[in-house]
């Protein structure tokens, strides 16, 4: 148990050196690798966002369209740059996108989720995240006392991306002989230092998830959950919500869960969707039980396809959306991501309307400059699956513009995407008969 814990903790350091999506090795250059109530109707797109993609006024009459969409937002707290700076404007940017369903992913910290209920809670009212799995404290001072003095001594000062491989290189010794529970709640806000957060942790703190029935999970929990135990996604909608539930997946690391919900937008009718979050495939990244990354994605498609089954019966329009870690090849710039997963999600009936469009780009693209700004290449791994939907379907990409940044004590400005992810947009219109 020991031995596992301190390799779980020291693949935290190695995290924050690499994606939390894609594969951030500069290998993958090469060709071919790689939350009722109905809300009012959603406000017309805005100047620079997507256009309605409904299919021509030709033929059978076509009801109002209903707008679906993903995004990574890209806020991993200790992993990704700029977090605190980026925060803001992405999450007003994501407000003015025309959307009627939104899936987002890697929300971890409580602060951003709130902020992004706040900012889309005229358009999108109907939310479902599901709480942090480690709210209470779970340290003692015993375990606490040694990391804060060695923190004080070799890391003064860092916070963020920045204090993690500190901790790892000057202070392993006194990380890793942290309790699971007390490092699950140590990890609830990177922001802090560690003097504020075992301050925090060493006070019984009310689970926000007290007297809820807990979502069932498939397999075996993990150990050390980062980020409290957050799983990062949402879901948020004007449709009424008729029924949620959720999944936790197997998982190492971060937590991963399917969001379900079945809603009624009165231009579709009932809908059943499911927003999720795989695991990427992590290479050169070991793995916590002597595994690799790819199996947990395969247990994870496993257990997602056994349960959509189960809420849909196999009957009824659903759609799969969220950053699934696998895709297809697609000439002339796009390489394939494991993707003989992605061919196993076709064989169970889901069809990919933005894959199949000439059109079609990257969503985790190698020239995003948060990601460093350089290559040609790039993944489709963000999707919009459908299965058993009859109308017309059209995507388009949103969230793909950069932004200008003042990062750093000096305020530098910099260049960076608004995430290392950009979003994308479904259209569905169903024709009336």
């Amino acid at each position: 148990m020991q031995t596992a814990w301190l390799r779980s903790a020291t693949i935290l350091g190695a995290l924050a050196l690499s994606a939390c999506s894609g594969d951030k090795s500069r290998a993958r250059e090469s060709a071919g690798a790689p939350e009722g109530g109905v809300a009012p109707p959603a406000a017309a797109p805005q100047a620079g966002a997507p256009e309605d993609t409904a299919r021509g006024s030709a033929g059978p009459k076509q009801a109002s369209p209903f707008r679906v969409a993903t995004y990574n937002g890209g806020l991993a707290m200790g992993v990704l740059k700029y977090v605190d700076e980026r925060a803001e404007p992405l999450i007003r940017a994501l407000a003015e996108q025309p959307v009627d369903l939104l899936c987002v992913q890697e929300f971890w910290l409580e602060e951003h989720w709130q902020q992004l209920v706040s900012a889309t809670s005229s358009a999108l009212p109907n939310t479902f995240r599901l709480p942090a799995g480690h709210e209470d404290g779970g340290c003692t001072q015993q375990e606490t006392d040694p990391l804060v003095a060695c923190a004080a001594e070799s890391c003064a000062g860092l916070t963020q991306h920045a204090l993690l491989p500190c901790l790892l290189q000057s202070c392993s010794a006194r990380l890793t002989s942290l309790s699971p529970d007390c490092f699950n709640c140590l990890s609830a806000n990177p922001r802090q230092g560690p003097d504020e957060l075992a301050r925090a942790c060493l006070r019984a703190r009310p689970n926000s998830a007290a007297g809820a029935r807990p979502p069932a999970r498939a397999g075996g929990a993990t150990a050390v959950e980062a980020y409290a135990g957050a799983s990062g996604t949402a879901i948020l909608t004007n449709a009424e919500i008729l029924e949620r539930d959720a999944l936790v997946l197997p998982s190492a690391i971060d937590r991963r869960a399917v969001l379900y919900a079945r809603i009624s937008p009165p231009s579709l009718g009932e809908l059943h969707v499911f927003c999720t979050h795989l695991t990427a495939s992590l290479e050169g990244v070991p793995h916590p039980r002597n595994t690799a990354w790819q199996k947990d994605q395969s247990a994870q498609i496993d257990a997602l396809l056994d349960y959509i089954d189960r809420k849909t019966g196999g009957r009824g329009a659903t759609a799969l959306l969220g950053d699934l870690n696998t895709g297809p090849a697609k000439a002339p710039s796009i390489s394939a991501r494991l993707p003989a997963h992605y061919d196993r999600l076709l064989a169970r009936g889901f069809v990919n309307p933005y894959a199949s469009q000439e059109d079609a780009k990257c969503t985790y693209c190698f020239d995003n400059p948060l990601d460093g700004g350089k290559g040609t290449r790039g993944l489709l791994i963000d999707h919009v699956l459908l299965r058993g939907f009859e109308g017309d379907a059209h995507g388009a990409q949103i969230m793909r513009s950069s932004l200008t940044i003042e990062a750093g004590k000096k305020k530098k400005k910099v260049k960076s995407g608004f995430s290392d992810h950009y979003g994308l947009l479904v259209t569905l219109s169903r024709r009336d008969t």
